[in-house]
């Protein structure tokens, strides 16, 4: 069976997304959003906008994270579960920052949906990584052309 090859860019800017989609979430975790108060379901209508943005937040904080440390000697669990509760982590700091400010609240339910998005992107991980194999990547000139 074939596999699927990606580039695995250099760890420097693996590392750079991480930071970059942390401090996405963190900006737009203290900063008051536009129309706060009013509550609208998201996709499906099964869910409040603000369910859905925290499990996709934290899922891509996982996947980037993964990402990032795929080269790594670890087994692949111990990679996923450092990367989940270090997404896990990041979330519960962020929540308890939310607390110590007048416009945010801390809420239990979003670290328990920021959690539910970090388990199922490293799930997805683990699934999808076993179709992949990653090539090192130096420079942009030694990016394989899609076949």
């Amino acid at each position: 069976m074939s596999r699927l090859r990606l580039p695995l860019v250099p760890r420097s800017f693996r590392l750079a997304g991480v930071v970059a989609v942390a401090a996405t979430i963190l900006y737009f975790s203290v900063v008051t959003p536009p129309g706060s108060g009013v509550i609208r379901t998201g996709p499906f209508g099964i869910l409040p906008y603000s369910t859905w943005l925290h499990g996709l937040a934290y899922a891509g904080l996982a996947v980037t994270l993964a990402y990032a440390l795929q080269d790594r000697s670890w087994r692949d669990w111990t990679v996923l579960v450092v990367v989940f509760f270090v997404a896990v982590g990041y979330g519960g700091s962020i929540e308890l920052l939310q607390s110590t400010l007048d416009a945010r609240t801390a809420d239990f339910g979003d670290l328990l949906v920021n959690a539910v998005g970090a388990a199922v992107a490293v799930m997805c991980w683990r699934v999808v990584t076993r179709w992949v194999r990653f090539y090192r990547v130096r420079r942009v000139d030694e990016l394989e052309a899609p076949v």
